[in-house]
C-alpha cells in the first residue's frame, strides 16, 4: 500500500477509551508512517503504585513503519493488533506487582525483571510493530 493511503486507514482506527492513533506520512513520496498510540493511565512507578496510583500521565509510544510491508488493509489492521498486544504486555509487567512492597517482579526495564520474564516465557521478548 502507499505511505498515504495507510496513515488514512490508522487514523480511522479507535481501541478502547483512553487510546488514540494518529499517522503521518514521513517524508512525502517515501513509504514511511509514524504511527503514535497516545495512552491515557496512571504512573506505573513503585512509589506510585504505593499510594495508589494517583498521577495521571499520556503514554505516547511511535513506531516508524512501512507501508510496503502491507498488501491489504487487513494486513496492517493484524501488524497493528499485535503492536497494541505488545504495548499491553509491557505495560502488565510494569504493573504486576506483589507484596506490601509492591515488587514487580517481570519489569521490563529492569534487568532482573526482563531475566525473569525471559526464563518465564521460554524467550526473549521481541518489541516494536512487526509486519
Amino acid at each position: 500500500m502507499e505511505a498515504q493511503q495507510v496513515a488514512d486507514l490508522i487514523n480511522q482506527v479507535s481501541f478502547r477509551p483512553g487510546w488514540e492513533f494518529r499517522a503521518d506520512v514521513m517524508v512525502e513520496g517515501a513509504p514511511f508512517v509514524i504511527l503514535q498510540a497516545l495512552v491515557e493511565t496512571v504512573n506505573s512507578d513503585r512509589d506510585q503504585a504505593l499510594q495508589g496510583y494517583p498521577e495521571q500521565i499520556l503514554l505516547a509510544p511511535a513506531e516508524i513503519i512501512d507501508a510496503g510491508d502491507y498488501m491489504i488493509p487487513d494486513d496492517l489492521y493484524a501488524a497493528m493488533m499485535q503492536w497494541i498486544i505488545d504495548l499491553e504486555i509491557h505495560e502488565c509487567r510494569e504493573f504486576f506487582r506483589v507484596g506490601p512492597d509492591k515488587d514487580a517482579p517481570f519489569h521490563p526495564h529492569r534487568r532482573d525483571g526482563q531475566r525473569a520474564w525471559d526464563e518465564m516465557t521460554g524467550a526473549p521478548v521481541t518489541e516494536g510493530f512487526r509486519s
